[in-house]
C-alpha cells in the first residue's frame, strides 16, 4: 500500500496534463500511486496517461461532467494512501515537493492534518515567472482562513486522510474556492504547518475557472452564506470585496454592464474604502470614453482654479 495518494483531476486540458503528470513520476519521493479523474474529457485523456507506462497511475473516468469537487472526491474515495495530495493538471511540482512534506508531516503531532508549501506564480504564455508566495501561517490557522485563503493552491497541500474522515470531503455546492471551504473545515478539527520555500509551479492562463465571472460570484456567495456568522468573518470583508471587484472586471471585458455595475455595488458595500471599485462602477454606467472625458475636464478644471491668485 503506498503511502501518499496523489490526485490530478482533469477536464480538457490535454496540453497540461502531460506536464502535471511528469512532475509527479519525477519526485524524488517515489512511494505514491497516482489518481488521474478525468471528468468527462472529450479529448483523450486515456492516452496520454497510457504513454508513461507507469503502474503508479490510475485513470478513472466520469461518464459525465461532475464538477471540480466530485472529480477530487472520486480521487479521495479511491486513494488508498495514509496521505493524500492534490495537483491541478494545470499545475507541475518541484522535485523534492512530495519528500520535504513527508518527512515533515511525519514529525508533525497527530493534531498537524496538514503540510503546505510555498508556489511560483509563471505566466503560461512568456514562460515568465511573475512572484513567489511563501507560507506565513501555521498552528489553529482557522481564523486566518476566514480573512483570506492563506494556503492558497491545493497543489501546495499534503494532507493526513484523516482530515477527510473527520471533516468531510470536498463540497460541490461552492462551485467556486471549494478548496478554501475545505481548508476552513479542516482548520476547525486540526493544525496546519509549512514548509517555508516554494514546491509547486501555479500557472497563470486563460481559461481557468476564476476566469468566468458567473463560477467567482456563486462561490462568494456561498462562503459569504455559510460563514456570515462566525465571529472575525466581518474581517473577510475586505477579501470579499476584492473578489467582487475582480467579477465585475470580468463582466466589464465581457460588455455585461449591468452584472458589473452590480457587483461594483456590492464590493463597495464590503468595503466602502476601495476607490477601484467607484472608479469601475462609474465606467459601468456611463462607458469608458465618458469616464476620460470627465476626468480630462476635472483636470482642466483644477489647473484653471490654480492659476487664480
Amino acid at each position: 500500500m503506498p503511502k501518499v495518494s496523489v490526485i490530478i483531476p482533469t477536464y480538457n486540458r490535454n496540453r497540461f496534463l502531460r506536464r502535471a503528470i511528469e512532475s509527479v513520476l519525477q519526485q524524488r519521493y517515489a512511494d505514491f500511486e497516482l489518481i488521474v479523474v478525468d471528468d468527462a474529457s472529450s479529448e483523450p485523456v486515456q492516452d496520454i496517461v497510457r504513454c508513461f507506462d507507469d503502474p503508479r497511475i490510475r485513470l478513472i473516468r466520469h461518464e459525465t461532467n461532475k464538477g471540480e469537487a466530485e472529480a477530487r472526491n472520486t480521487g479521495i474515495l479511491n486513494a488508498s494512501g495514509e496521505y493524500i495530495a492534490f495537483l491541478d493538471d494545470d499545475d507541475e511540482w518541484l522535485a523534492d515537493k512530495l519528500a520535504l512534506q513527508v518527512e515533515k508531516l511525519e514529525t508533525c503531532p497527530p493534531k498537524v492534518g496538514g503540510i503546505y508549501t510555498g508556489y511560483i506564480v509563471i505566466d503560461f504564455s512568456s514562460g515568465r515567472e511573475l512572484f513567489t508566495r511563501i507560507p506565513f501561517r501555521k498552528g489553529d490557522i482557522y481564523r486566518d482562513l476566514l480573512r483570506r485563503n492563506v494556503i492558497a493552491a491545493p497543489s501546495t497541500v499534503l494532507l493526513r486522510r484523516v482530515c477527510f474522515e473527520t471533516a468531510g470531503l470536498f463540497d460541490g455546492s461552492v462551485y467556486y474556492g471549494v478548496d478554501h471551504d475545505l481548508f476552513l473545515r479542516i482548520a476547525k478539527h486540526f493544525h496546519y504547518d509549512y514548509l517555508d520555500v516554494p514546491l509547486v509551479k501555479y500557472h497563470i492562463h486563460n481559461g481557468r475557472m476564476s476566469d468566468n465571472p458567473d463560477i467567482v460570484v456563486k462561490g462568494l456567495n456561498a462562503l459569504s452564506r455559510r460563514y456570515a456568522r462566525e465571529r472575525g468573518f466581518l474581517l473577510n470583508r475586505t477579501i470579499m470585496s476584492d473578489g467582487y471587484l475582480d467579477a465585475g472586471i470580468s463582466y466589464l471585458a465581457m460588455n455585461q454592464r449591468r452584472k458589473a455595475g452590480l457587483m461594483f455595488l456590492k464590493s463597495i458595500r464590503m468595503n466602502p474604502f476601495e476607490w477601484l471599485s467607484y472608479y469601475h462602477l462609474g465606467i459601468s454606467l456611463i462607458g469608458d470614453r465618458h469616464l476620460h472625458q470627465l476626468k480630462r475636464a476635472k483636470k482642466r478644471m483644477l489647473k484653471r482654479f490654480s492659476a487664480l491668485p
